[in-house]
């Protein structure tokens, strides 16, 4: 017959085992969470994409600046001809903020070009050596 202390020695010892197995699988889920973040990483990063599909980044890079541009410039023809109608200085500022973000956006329309243009032109070098 078994004693009370055999007993808990039993149930300590169980205890333990299923902490150790509760470590070992916090390590491997640790692991495998962090493979798949280098994996996912490595899949998703712009210059992967890029170089991948050099055609299609360079389309979708040139899109998105027709629209950046589009939506920050507006439509001018009908801020201007307001303006012509209105002529006190307060009203001039909204424009002259507009104006600034037009100007950024061709800015960064062009950063965008020059960006995709010189890794399609990477690509195409590295294909044709």
């Amino acid at each position: 017959m078994t004693t009370k202390n055999d007993h808990l020695h039993s149930i300590q010892a169980r205890i333990e085992e299923l902490q150790n197995t509760i470590s070992e699988k916090e390590e491997q889920i640790k692991k495998r969470a962090s493979r798949l973040k280098n994996d996912l990483e490595a899949e998703l990063s712009p210059m992967n994409i890029v170089r991948k599909y050099p055609f299609n980044a360079a389309g979708a890079t040139f899109i998105a600046g027709l629209l950046l541009t589009k939506a920050l410039k507006g439509n001018s023809t009908n801020s201007a001809a307001f303006q012509q109608t209105i002529s006190t200085p307060t009203n001039l500022q909204p424009s002259q903020h507009k104006s600034a973000w037009s100007t950024i956006g061709l800015e960064a329309l062009r950063s965008a070009k020059d960006l995709g243009f010189t890794y399609l032109q990477r690509y195409i070098d590295k294909k044709f050596k």
